[in-house]
Formats: C-alpha cells, structure tokens, sequence
C-alpha cells in the first residue's frame, strides 16, 4: 500500500508552505488508496511552540485535507511525535555503532560516510546525483541526546513504511545522508519527489519573516478555503484541460507527479484574489450570506447583511473587502466633509429637498427622481451621484449607489444628508 506523510515542525505559524505539500501528499494517497500520515517533528525543543502543534492541525482541517493517522488519530505505526521516539533512535544509533558505521565524537554519534556516489530517480525531477565526496561524516545523534534530521526523518519512514517521501526541492540536498543511512540499515528506499519551492515575487522562497505564509492569516482575511486550495494546486501542478478553476476531489482525480511543475512557482496574490472571487461570484445569495454569517459572527445586523448580499457580489475579492465595501450599512461614517465636490452643497440640497418626499421608497422611484433632480438643475451627472454617495456612504466605491440608498431606507438616507447641508 502507498504510504505518504508530512512531517512539520511546530516552531511557529501554520506555514502555507507546509499546506502546500500536504495538498500533494493528500492527493497521491487519496488518488491512489493509500495513507497519509501527519507526523510531527518535534524534537528541536529551543524553537518548539506549544500552541504550533494545534495550529498545524487546525489549518489543515480549515483547508479540507484530512490524515489517516497521525497523533490524535490511531495508528499502528505511532507514536506520531519524534520527542516521544527517542529510545527507538538511540537503539538504532546503537545499532549503527556496533557495526562500526558510525562513531562517538564529542558525546555525539557520527555517521561514517561510506565515500560513494549517491544517485536517484526523482519522480519530479529525474535523475539526481551526488558525488560521495561531498557526503560528510555526519551527525545523527546530538551530545543532548536528539537525533538530528536526517537521522530522524530516515528511520521514521523506515518505522511507518513510507513508500514515497513527497517534499519540498529545498530537501534534495538532505536525500543523499538519507540514502546512505537506507543503505546501512539495508532497506530499500522510498521513491523521492521533490516539488519545486512556493517563491515571492522577488523569486525567494518564502519566509514567515518577510512573507505572509500563516495559514490563519487567509482565514481571518476571509478567503474561502477552497479557493486557497485551488490556488496552491495551480501554483504546483497544471490540469490536464487546462482549467483555472476546480474543486478538492478534480485535484485528487486528476493528479499525477508527472504533471508537478519543475520550476519554482511564483506566490502571486492578485491571482488567489482573482480565484476568491470568482469562487464568491459563483455563489447563491444563500450561500453567500451563510458564509458571510460565519465570517461576521454576531457583531452585525445579519437581516442587512443577507439584504446585502445582491449588491456585494460581484465586487468583493474575500470577505475582509465586504467590512470596507458595505460598512456603512451597519455604521455611519465619519469625515466625510472632506471628501466632498466644491459643489456639493448645492447637490445634497437637491437631493435631500427630493428624497424627503418620496413616498414610494425603491430604487426604480430613487432613480428616475434623482435623475430628474439632475436634469432640472443642470448639475454634472457624476459629481452629483459622487457627493451623494459620499454623503450616504463616506466612501468613493460603494455597491450600487441607488439600491443602497433604497435599502438603508428613507429615516437614515435623508438624516445623513441634511448634517451635511
């Protein structure tokens, strides 16, 4: 059976990096009825962060992708935490020593490097090669009593019999140690597939310093996870028709590691607004108030809020833009005095001298009035609807200007101008 895993570190932040390589995990296992596994890393105690294990999990679960076993799931390979693996480590350190492949030094445990070419057919990359010179005798277990990486990470795979180790290109420098530790413990290795690095637009890999690479960064800006899940496909991998736009279960159905890029993806974030968007534009109105309820919580007028749905649709790229779209539906805005035209005094004059008696409230009577309070006062069209919509809203860009003033009603409408007057 395929058996794949991730294996994070919680140091920090969930890393959409760390997302972005579990997607593939998930997909290949899941396309091929196999198991994907969770583990976690957890044995640089300096950098650990309590909080970060639950982060990880948190993420994922926000995103739809799913583990098979993991440390709050049961397994029969587990335990799942390197920090509660290490008499295993230690055995199989003692293990290498007794058979002269490795060495104290320093209350350390080297590896003794056996000094020949390490080659490999990456599944991403093709054929890789290592000259044996360049292979140190290295590490695998610290004076502290850890292992280090690449001694962990090898003898967890061989542990829960992983069958493809699926990681980011930063890792092919790690993949030779990792062979040669197969070799000494004469086991077959996994097949490797190293998946090109996300980059910003400076083409450097992404970093949690520079970058905004926190998972719950996009939760809390109200991206939609399936857009997000989209968007690091596409960034990785192209579909076989070539389309932009597609669900979790197309991905699975349709992925293949022939089909991963080899060129380092470029993290374009105008493009994931794009996608967001067109994933809101496709939305009923139910759904997208549902989602918009979620995300508000119950801070607003959520009668307005479905009310407002319509309006918003087409001109929101996440949910955070709604806040800054449609806030004056829920609030009056302030300083809007400074926004206004040099005319238009005379503008909401007209306007609130109008709006004060209309006694059919819609837009189609807002409309067609307010047009004619135009036509008979000879006021240019868009500096009039402009400083109306200042005065309504407080703001340039709004949803439509006439059905927002239909629905925020005639009380507010006509209050809101006539302080301006």
């Amino acid at each position: 059976m395929i058996r794949v895993r991730i294996a994070p570190s919680p140091t920090g932040l969930a890393h959409i990096g760390t997302a972005y390589t579990a997607l593939f995990n998930y997909a290949f296992a899941k396309k091929n009825k196999g198991r994907f596994v969770v583990r976690i890393e957890d044995t640089d105690q300096k950098r650990h962060i309590k909080e970060a294990e639950k982060a990880i999990f948190e993420g994922l679960t926000w995103l739809g992708i799913d583990w098979d076993e993991s440390v709050n799931t049961k397994g029969e390979y587990g335990p799942y935490r390197q920090s509660e693996r290490l008499k295993l480590y230690d055995k199989k350190a003692k293990e290498l020593l007794s058979r002269d492949l490795a060495y104290k030094d320093k209350g350390a445990v080297r590896f003794k490097n056996p000094g020949i070419e390490v080659v490999w057919d990456d599944l991403v990359k093709g054929k890789i090669s290592f000259p044996g010179t360049e292979i140190t005798d290295f590490v695998i277990i610290k004076s502290d009593g850890f292992p280090t990486y690449n001694f962990a990470v090898t003898i967890d795979d061989i542990e829960m019999k992983i069958t493809h180790v699926i990681r980011g290109e930063e890792h092919v420098s790690n993949t030779p140690r990792q062979l040669a530790l197969y070799k000494a413990f004469g086991v077959n290795p996994p097949f490797f597939a190293h998946h090109p690095t996300l980059r910003n637009k400076d083409h450097k890999k992404l970093s949690k310093r520079r970058d905004p690479v926190d998972i719950g960064i996009y939760k809390k800006q109200g991206y939609l996870p399936e857009a997000l899940i989209n968007f690091l496909a596409l960034l990785g991998w192209s579909h076989p028709k070539g389309k932009e736009i597609f669900g979790l279960q197309e991905f699975i159905d349709n992925f293949s590691l022939e089909r991963v890029r080899k060129s380092g993806p470029f993290f374009n974030i105008e493009k994931l607004d794009w996608l967001n968007g067109q994933y809101i534009k496709n939305m009923s109105d139910s759904e997208l108030f549902h989602q918009l309820k979620i995300y508000l919580g119950e801070d607003y007028n959520l009668k307005m809020v479905e009310k407002t749905v319509p309006l918003v649709r087409d001109r929101i790229k996440n949910f955070s833009e709604y806040i800054s779209l449609a806030g004056f539906f829920f609030e009056e805005p302030e300083a809007v005095k400074d926004l206004l035209g040099e005319n238009a005094r005379g503008h909401l004059e007209a306007a609130y001298q109008f709006l004060k008696g209309v006694k059919k409230w819609n837009r189609e009577t807002i409309n067609k009035g307010l047009l004619e309070v135009i036509a008979t006062n000879e006021f240019h069209t868009g500096e009039f609807f402009m400083d109306l919509r200042i005065a309504v809203s407080g703001q340039k860009v709004t949803p439509p200007i006439n059905e927002s003033i239909a629905l925020l009603g005639k009380d507010i409408i006509t209050d809101r101008i006539k302080k301006l007057i």
